[in-house]
């Protein structure tokens, strides 16, 4: 219908411009509640990808700690195991190297025992009391070795450095340097005595058989050397055959073998989960949610083909009312409501055309003061 026809033509082409604008607003309502819908059913899919997605992580993770902590534990229970027959093997080992230390040494030692028995003889036999048969005694008055300095440093010590400021420091009721030249000169004057008195009664009138002594116990120390260094020579010895330790090697390769069994084990079993039952576990997943991804993308995809047949629906409406009824009518009559009040007008008898209509509106909005 071209303009001049339009403006001629009175309620059923107004009917027809209203059905057309009708149809547009109906379908821009229908436009936004599928907007809506897409977006309720876009987001929707997104949640339930993103939920099966979480599910398939957690639920693989938690498998493979399962199939790791079950090996795990395997692999704790051997090396319990080891760490047993170890313990067991090192105490053997002891037993054997302490019976061979006793083996080696045992003439030692009994050489030793006798020279001891001599010592005490040649003191009985000469009355020399037993309290000097000490290596304090030796040590003062036949004085050998890096032991008797060793030991004759520390006894003086205590004597002149310990017990004097011992007493000055800790028992006077007051410091005073005459006290502590007191204090040295009494224990000075008793350790000085003791040991003339000590030397006059036992050293000069016993020299001889002291001397003796003093030779049985070098032999003694030198005994005591020797057993020291067969025992070291013993411990350092790598060699372990003299002790009978087959059985216990034994058992120690075979867990330690069974532990190795097992490491391996693990290894493919998580070889495996990575690149097998992990794919497996997230299909079965995937499977049980593919009923309601599909239904809901078929959905979606319904929706989105719906909204794009209502927009091109709106395009082609809109495009129509703006090229064959706003440019005659005008875009402000273009409403429902104005259009009704145009036919209602021709209805009335007040016009008998579009045009006439539209003129006798806008002389009553005038009239009313409304623009």
């Amino acid at each position: 219908m071209d303009g001049g026809n339009l403006l001629t033509g009175g309620v059923e082409t107004l009917n027809e411009m209203k059905e057309h604008l009708h149809e547009l607003y109906e379908n821009k309502s229908k436009q936004e509640r599928l907007t809506l819908e897409e977006k309720r059913l876009g987001e929707s899919i997104r949640e339930t990808e993103k939920a099966v997605s979480e599910e398939i992580q957690t639920t693989v993770v938690k498998r493979r700690k399962e199939v790791e902590g079950t090996f795990e534990g395997q692999i704790a229970k051997t090396k319990a195991k080891i760490k047993k027959a170890k313990e067991k093997r090192d105490k053997y080992k002891e037993s054997k190297v302490s019976e061979r230390i006793d083996m080696e040494t045992a003439s030692l030692r009994e050489d030793n025992k006798n020279l001891k028995q001599g010592i005490k003889t040649i003191f009985h036999q000469n009355k020399i009391p037993s309290i000097f048969n000490t290596k304090l005694f030796y040590a003062f008055y036949f004085p050998k070795g890096f032991t008797d300095f060793i030991l004759l440093v520390s006894v003086l010590l205590i004597l002149f450095l310990a017990i004097p400021c011992g007493i000055y420091f800790f028992l006077l009721p007051e410091e005073k340097i005459l006290y502590l030249i007191l204090i040295y000169l009494v224990v000075f004057t008793i350790f000085f005595a003791l040991y003339v008195t000590i030397g006059n009664k036992a050293k000069d009138k016993h020299m001889d058989a002291l001397i003796q002594i003093k030779g049985i116990r070098e032999n003694i120390r030198m005994n005591r050397k020797k057993i020291a260094i067969i025992k070291r020579d013993i411990k350092r010895d790598r060699d372990e055959s003299p002790y009978g330790l087959e059985n216990f090697d034994e058992k120690l390769a075979k867990l330690q073998a069974e532990l190795e069994d097992i490491n391996q084990q693990k290894k493919d079993a998580l070889a495996a989960f990575d690149s097998t039952t992990s794919h497996v576990i997230s299909e079965d997943m995937e499977g049980r949610y593919q009923e309601k991804l599909t239904g809901l993308k078929s959905e979606y995809d319904k929706v989105n083909s719906d909204f794009s047949d209502t927009e091109e629906k709106i395009k082609a409406l809109t495009l129509k009312i703006a090229n064959e009824y706003e440019p005659y009518v005008g875009k402000d009559l273009m409403t429902l409501d104005r259009l009704d009040s145009l036919i209602n007008i021709i209805q009335a008898g007040s016009a008998a055309t579009i045009s006439e209509a539209i003129a006798y509106y806008k002389k009553s909005m005038e009239e009313a003061g409304i623009k």
